[in-house]
């Protein structure tokens, strides 16, 4: 991640990220829910996730990861999801990598759904994980496990018609997998 290397288009392109993925983080569908440790738990639905999307098919590495989670942040204190913040850069980060490494290989409508797919099952399973050791009630942890699953499949949808469409901007800096020889 050389500073010195980024020219004004990419510089422009990363900031549009991160301000898209943050007005798509303020788009949000919230539940208030109060734990008796915690206190107001304001577990929400968004189309945050639909920016990672944008974001690793316009920029690739690194900066597809850092401008949209950055952006998610923003958007999470802005709306007072305290919360969340520490589980969304682990959480999407491990997201936007998955999709860094997946997203190029994507040539038709099955692998963009089970790309897609992935990636807001990862968000799901690992944000319940984090649910359960942050908050620790049921009741609260029911009421952020829907409105995950609802933003799941949303995003999923809108993420896997992105990468059908979407063209990779720059594909030298995306993630190569190879597997290994027989």
């Amino acid at each position: 991640m050389n500073l010195k290397n980024i020219d004004q288009k990419q510089l422009i392109t990363i900031l549009l990220c991160a301000v898209g993925t943050f007005i798509l983080s303020l788009i949000r569908v919230q539940a208030d829910a109060t734990t008796s440790a915690l206190g107001d738990v304001n577990a929400y639905a968004s189309l945050q996730d639909v920016g990672i999307f944008v974001s690793i098919m316009a920029l690739g590495s690194p900066w597809g990861i850092v401008a949209p989670v950055f952006g998610i942040v923003i958007g999470d204190i802005v709306m007072g999801s305290k919360n969340f913040i520490i589980g969304n850069i682990l959480i999407r980060s491990i997201m936007a990598l998955f999709l860094l490494a997946f997203a190029a290989k994507v040539d038709d409508w099955k692998k963009s759904f089970v790309i897609a797919g992935i990636t807001e099952a990862m968000m799901l399973v690992l944000f319940i994980v984090y649910d359960f050791v942050i908050i620790r009630e049921f009741a609260v942890v029911g009421i952020t496990l829907l409105m995950q699953l609802l933003q799941g499949v949303v995003c999923a949808v809108l993420g896997a018609v992105l990468l059908r469409y979407m063209p990779v901007m720059q594909p030298d800096k995306m993630l190569e997998i190879r597997r290994p020889v027989d």
